[in-house]
């Protein structure tokens, strides 16, 4: 009888230890460090870097370089719902594009929305590569949009999409 119930409470004490775990939280991310990364991996030099760090003008996105990168004449993402943000943009070559870009989302921020503003940065480059049939759309058609734990990012690197996608993933799963 004593290992009955000695059975019993040993069993009630995992049962009540296993619905007592906490949720993981997701994992932190420094974003310029991954950011920072992610441009010496792939050799990324001519590009402008943008960061929410940053207190020198035209090293952070401003409102006209969102609405320039982002955005259209009527609507911008919305990048109040922003904690953090490394951004590579490089336009020194038109005809191969690249860039990048990971944000830290603010708890209850929309980062559907957030990421349809990405994903509608890279059609639209597409849809312009059509009138310039030099441009490499390697990186844009295999460009990657997506979200995990709080942060969004999207890339468009030649030969590294996956990889970056892939990486980041890794590190907040």
């Amino acid at each position: 009888m004593k290992r009955h119930i000695s059975l019993l409470l040993a069993l009630f004490l995992c049962v009540s230890l296993a619905a007592c775990k906490s949720e993981a939280k997701p994992a932190a991310l420094d974003v310029e460090a991954e950011a920072t990364a992610i441009i010496e991996k792939y050799s990324l030099s001519s590009g402008n870097r943008y960061s929410s760090v940053s207190t020198v003008e035209g090293a952070y996105l401003d409102e006209d370089l969102i609405r320039a990168y982002y955005g259209d004449a009527a609507e911008t993402p919305d990048f109040d719902s922003v904690e953090a943000y490394a951004v590579y943009i490089d336009e020194s070559m038109p005809i191969l594009p690249c860039e990048f870009g990971i944000f830290k989302m603010k708890e209850g921020a929309d980062t559907e929305l957030f990421m349809a503003f990405l994903q509608a940065r890279i059609d639209l480059k597409l849809l312009n590569a059509q009138a310039y049939p030099t441009t490499d759309t390697e990186p844009l058609t295999t460009a990657k949009v997506a979200s995990e734990g709080g942060y969004v990012w999207y890339c468009a690197v030649k030969g590294g999409n996956e990889d970056i996608h892939k990486t980041l993933l890794d590190k907040l799963g």
